[in-house]
Order: C-alpha cells, then sequence, then structure tokens
C-alpha cells in the first residue's frame, strides 16, 4: 500500500510540475494581452537589473565592473524576450527581433563594451511593424506592468 501510495503522489507531483510546461507547448498563438505583460515584465527586470549593476560596478575599484555586472540582466532579458509567444502576426517579427537580440547580448559580452548595447537606444527590442505596435500599446494601458515601459510609448 505505502509503495502505491508513494508513487501516486510521485506522479501527481510530475504532473503538476509538467502540465504547465506542457501547455506552455501547445500550438496555439499568444495574445496581445500576456503578450505586452511577458515583455514588461522582462524590460522592468532589465532595467532593474542594470541599474543594480551600476551601483554594484561604482561602488567597485575593478574598472569595468559595472559592464561585466550588466551582462546576466542583458542575457535573462534575451532569454525572457525569447521565451515570449507572440500572436500569430508577429511570429515573423519576434523570431528576427530574438535573433538581433542575441547578436547584442553576444557582442556586448565579447567586447564587454557599452557601445555593444547602442542599438537598444531608447528601448532594447526593435519596433514591430506599426499597426501591431499600435494594437500592443493600447493592449498595454490595461496592463499595471507595463506602466513606465519605453517600448510601448508611442
Amino acid at each position: 500500500m505505502r509503495g502505491t501510495r508513494e508513487r501516486l503522489v510521485g506522479g501527481l507531483l510530475a504532473l503538476a510540475m509538467f502540465a504547465p510546461l506542457a501547455a506552455a507547448c501547445g500550438s496555439d498563438d499568444g495574445n496581445d494581452q500576456d503578450f505586452v505583460r511577458g515583455l514588461c515584465e522582462a524590460s522592468t527586470a532589465l532595467r532593474t537589473g542594470v541599474e543594480k549593476a551600476v551601483k554594484d560596478g561604482a561602488a567597485s575599484t575593478e574598472p569595468g565592473k559595472a559592464v561585466e555586472l550588466m551582462a546576466p540582466p542583458v542575457d535573462a532579458f534575451v532569454k525572457a524576450f525569447n521565451d515570449l509567444n507572440p500572436p500569430a502576426d508577429l511570429k515573423a517579427w519576434h523570431k528576427d527581433a530574438s535573433s538581433q537580440l542575441e547578436k547584442t547580448a553576444a557582442a556586448f559580452r565579447t567586447e564587454k563594451k557599452l557601445s555593444a548595447l547602442a542599438s537598444f537606444n531608447d528601448s532594447p527590442v526593435p519596433d514591430p511593424p506599426a499597426a501591431a505596435k499600435s494594437r500592443l500599446q493600447a493592449a498595454a494601458k490595461d496592463v499595471p506592468e507595463c506602466n513606465g515601459v519605453a517600448f510601448l510609448k508611442p
């Protein structure tokens, strides 16, 4: 009886852990609100991580420490962006933007210079097509996580 219960509990734990992954791996397309929420959360985490890196780097006597400390939040942003599930009409843009972000992050890690992040400008994300950007901006108005995110400014 005990072995059966342990197997059942183990099976339920495995199901609880992997069911969300299976649902996330479905072929359905994302929606505007979930996409912008994820984008805004990733952008906020990037901003917070970079601010902390600059603060911690300024306290260090090691040259280039701030730039070194910026790599993890930049990499985390790129991963978070890559993991987003865009709406169907943004799949190609998302794929291209992900590739561009990966190249920028790789150059930043290699060069260890802020100039490698020049393509980030006001926003690390390349602009989507104008109609889609307007739609995302409209969706972002109802997503509290998007307050203060430059990408979604007109």
